[in-house]
């Protein structure tokens, strides 16, 4: 996925659909959801506390699918 001349994100790949690598699009896809449910409840204390989460659970995803294939 290119913006403009540049991509738009730094490690073009073409193996999920917009150029993004598969953490990116775990990432891009979870994030509208845990976005929604920090501003409609108070599940995390701040940015940093939803940033860690939503790593940890990216990682988690990752690591399962790992296990799962072996």
């Amino acid at each position: 996925m290119k913006n403009g001349r540049h991509y738009a994100f730094p490690n073009p790949s073409n193996a999920t659909p917009g150029g993004m690598t598969y953490r990116q699009y775990l990432v891009a896809s979870l994030a509208p959801v845990m976005l929604t449910n920090f501003f409609s409840n108070d599940a995390w204390q701040n940015y940093d506390d939803l940033a860690h989460t939503l790593a940890m659970a990216v990682d988690a995803i990752i690591e399962a699918e790992q296990e799962t294939t072996k």
